[in-house]
């Protein structure tokens, strides 16, 4: 074959192929060409081919996320009392189940300490704008005596002030600009409340956990106001109901053999008295054990004449030491839970509190910090710092 044949044959052969290439192009795939993005001074070395917001910075596609980034996933409640029923004389001040009265005094919308109504609307949305304020995503209504135990007065008063609670939650969620707070509910075992003492009765009836599930769902979860997830704490697509006395392993042996339509809408957590497993949303946490699912954190608790172990303040100490647990371990839990809010009968409480009163010999130490001062804030700043330092990615 000639030279000049030969190369009009690569010729011819060349032009066909690139026939073919285009035709394949065209009409023999649903997707587009991908087209090539030429490097800029803004997407060099970026594979993504999206500039970065900051020039010069590479962006790695899958890289591991900080502690910061990943702390920001974890949602921190807290136990709430709202069984402060009234200011009156035989109230649950003077009262709190064992005959003592209680002592504290907690700080108030006008700046001063003293007794107040847990159904006050003011008290209401002092307490949400000081909550938000610590950062705390979510309360857990402590309503484990009885949802329908009732006052002195025959009111069934912490259930009225829970649903209150809910209404101003859902309120304060609707003001623009306001940090979201979201709620749920701790019930127990236990149905009912010895009238003579005030005590929850003490024989464990797990059938109450499905009986209180229903009151739950239709007092909270069918109010389209108040029961979304806007409002209300949602785990894995369920409300979050905590219950009180009765472990898992508890719970699924009796559902296996029982109807409970309503507790099953609910995504349950465990709480027992002294929790000194892991994974438990509570109640006494001696020493803090941290799990995927939660860290759950006391500054400390005594029970007058109780014979479980006392988790002494020791002037923060305890506080501390669990909160610097958490910020040490390498597991991120789901959730942090502080116990408590306002908890002042079995003294876990961490709002500002004047404890002046406190007689001397008392079983309970004041609120006195290193420096040996009365520091009514004291817990309650704690609180606010290691709040911030975990989100920080704070380790110590």
């Amino acid at each position: 074959m000639s030279m000049k044949k030969s190369r009009n044959l690569i010729s011819l052969i060349a032009l066909m192929l690139t026939l073919v290439t285009l035709v394949g192009c065209a009409g023999g795939s649903d997707e587009a060409a991908p087209s090539v993005i030429e490097p800029t001074s803004a997407t060099a070395g970026n594979t993504t081919g999206i500039p970065d917001a900051t020039p010069g910075v590479t962006q790695t596609p899958g890289a591991a996320l900080t502690l910061k980034e990943k702390r920001a996933k974890t949602q921190i409640g807290a136990w709430y009392s709202l069984w402060y029923d009234s200011l009156a004389e035989g109230s649950f001040w003077d009262n709190e189940g064992t005959g003592q009265k209680i002592l504290y005094k907690p700080l108030l919308p006008d700046g001063t300490f003293g007794r107040y109504d847990s159904g006050d609307e003011a008290v209401m949305q002092f307490h949400l704008q000081e909550i938000a304020k610590a950062q705390i995503d979510f309360l857990i209504f402590d309503q484990t005596n009885d949802i329908d135990a009732t006052n002195v007065e025959g009111k069934a008063w912490i259930n009225i002030n829970s649903v209150k609670m809910a209404k101003a939650i859902s309120a304060w969620n609707k003001v623009p600009g306001n940090r979201q707070i979201r709620y749920c509910s701790a019930i127990g075992a236990y149905a009912s409340v010895d009238k003579a003492t005030g005590q929850a009765l003490t024989v464990k009836n797990l059938k109450v956990i499905e009986d209180e599930a229903r009151k739950l769902y239709g007092r909270y979860i069918n109010k389209k106001d108040y029961g979304s997830e806007v409002d209300h704490v949602y785990v894995d697509g369920k409300p979050l109901m905590v219950v009180f006395t009765v472990t898992q392993a508890e719970w699924e042996a009796y559902a296996k053999t029982h109807n409970t339509p309503y507790a099953d809408r609910f995504t349950l957590r465990f709480s027992v008295g002294h929790a000194y497993e892991p994974g438990l949303w509570g109640w006494v946490v001696p020493r803090v054990q941290v799990t995927e699912d939660v860290a759950t954190i006391i500054p400390g608790w005594d029970k007058l004449n109780h014979p479980l172990e006392d988790v002494p303040r020791n002037k923060g100490k305890a506080y501390k030491t669990q909160w610097e647990t958490v910020l040490k371990s390498n597991i991120t839990p789901n959730f942090i839970v502080i116990n408590s809010i306002n908890e002042y009968a079995e003294h876990t409480a961490v709002w500002p509190a004047d404890t002046s009163a406190f007689p001397i010999g008392y079983q309970v130490e004041k609120w006195i910090n290193a420096e040996g001062e009365e520091d009514p804030y004291m817990y309650w700043n704690m609180t606010k710092s290691y709040i911030q330092k975990y989100k920080n990615g704070d380790v110590k």
